[in-house]
């Protein structure tokens, strides 16, 4: 007879493996990523000079005055959606319905049921709001000192997704769906918008690709490389601070020719480092 193999301490296991269950949250997330798979979304990729930003935010630093990167990024992104309101708009039948008010979903780590885990944060109103208001709304979200569920912020939300995790997942999709249905209810409690700074972890370029959940406008924020490139007129060439920025309309929403001239407008944004002159 062979030895009888016991797990180990810790939940180790003697074949060399430990099993550890799935956190919830990626339970509802998943049901709301096959919607999105399911999303006619059209990708744009943009390099974009952020190097007067970055000097702008360090300078600002070594004052005493902090300022997210991606705060000042979702600030800009609010201003292009604002001029551009097709983007921040959702689809039901043959009508689509504009929000003047520009609320903007991002994905906060945070410690869930003793798990560090991404969960979905709605910033409302980013179009009246400064950078440094954003940015402290932010960090307040992640410095909060209790666990608030499975949505930050928003007790109506993290009620229903608590209840829906325990949902067979035939449940579980149906309520997703039902959901989807209501362009209101969505823009209250998840935003037309959703931002995911996958490059602030890295320090070289690359354009991801995020997987949407069912947002118009899914913006995936890159690494940042350092390259020559013509500046002015064009005739200076100077190492220059480039940006990767995915951008992914949904199609259905959004034409191609909204979709381009709002990049361009956010592009002109952030080249000129809007919003960040005044610190």
């Amino acid at each position: 007879m062979g030895r009888k193999k016991t797990p180990q301490e810790g939940g180790q296991l003697a074949e060399g493996y430990r099993k550890r269950k799935i956190p919830a949250t990626r339970l509802v997330g998943m049901e709301m990523v096959d919607i999105g798979m399911r999303t006619h979304y059209v990708s744009g990729l943009l390099e974009v000079d952020v190097t007067e930003a970055r000097r702008i935010v360090g300078d600002s630093k070594a004052r005493g005055t902090r300022v997210s990167f991606t705060a000042w990024i979702i600030r800009c992104l609010a201003v292009a959606a604002r001029d551009f309101p097709e983007v921040n708009a959702f689809r039901k039948g043959r009508n689509l319905y504009l929000f003047e008010n520009v609320n903007v979903g991002m994905p906060i780590e945070r410690e869930f049921e003793g798990e560090l885990v991404p969960l979905p944060y709605l910033i409302r109103d980013c179009n009246t709001k400064s950078v440094l208001e954003i940015t402290r709304e932010i960090d307040s979200a992640k410095e909060s000192g209790a666990e608030q569920g499975m949505v930050i912020g928003d007790r109506h939300s993290a009620a229903i997704a608590k209840i829906s995790r325990w949902l067979p997942a035939p449940l579980r999709r149906l309520g997703a769906r039902v959901f989807m249905r209501n362009p209101v209810r969505k823009q209250e409690t998840m935003g037309a918008v959703v931002i995911t700074a996958v490059g602030m972890f890295g320090k070289t370029g690359g354009w991801p690709l995020p997987i949407p959940i069912g947002h118009p406008l899914a913006v995936a924020v890159g690494g940042i490389s350092r390259k020559p490139a013509y500046i002015g007129d064009g005739d200076r060439l100077e190492p220059r601070e480039l940006l990767d920025v995915t951008l992914m309309f949904d199609h259905d929403v959004i034409d191609g020719g909204p979709a381009t001239r709002f990049s361009a407008r956010l592009v002109e944004l952030m080249e000129s480092a809007y919003g960040l002159q005044q610190l």
